[in-house]
């Protein structure tokens, strides 16, 4: 064994505990997630690297666990209410890098859940078994509800 790996952790436990967790996600939790990723060939960016209209990719379905965070009701004297919600996603690491997906997380993709789109805000990787680098195992993306008019992936009705 070298000396950067951790020396009680070995990498059958490391590979047990994905193939648990991976197990628990799909087969048992079964929370999913429609992702939405930007298609940066066809949208076209301004010096800023800004664009005021995004186009996005076929959505593609992932599996993960979702937390929703209680929504906060703003109060405005002029224009009434505005209600703003959060979702965490966890995703497993090893779960989005094999098969087909090879998907990372990114801000600024969409993701569609219980009838609301959600736009990510920002990613962490918070967990590391042993606390060692070299066992990433999940990911951490928080996500807040979009307005569906903000990013027209659906046709509005009229």
């Amino acid at each position: 064994m070298s000396a950067t790996r951790p020396f009680f952790i070995s990498q059958k436990e490391i590979d047990l505990v994905d193939h648990m967790n991976e197990e628990l996600i799909d087969e048992i939790v079964g929370q999913s997630v429609d992702i939405y990723k930007v298609a940066p060939e066809h949208t076209n960016e301004n010096i800023y690297g800004e664009s005021t209209t995004k186009y996005f990719n076929v959505g593609f379905r992932v599996n993960c666990l979702i937390r929703y965070n209680a929504p906060e009701v703003e109060q405005f004297q002029e224009a009434g209410t505005d209600t703003n919600s959060t979702i965490d996603l966890m995703f497993q690491r090893n779960n989005l890098a094999s098969g087909s997906l090879n998907f990372f997380p990114e801000a600024g993709d969409i993701c569609d859940w219980n009838d609301w789109y959600w736009e990510i805000n920002g990613v962490t990787e918070p967990q590391l078994i042993g606390g060692h680098p070299s066992f990433n195992h999940s990911i951490k993306a928080t996500a807040h509800r979009s307005r569906l008019s903000s990013i027209n992936i659906e046709e509005r009705p009229r």
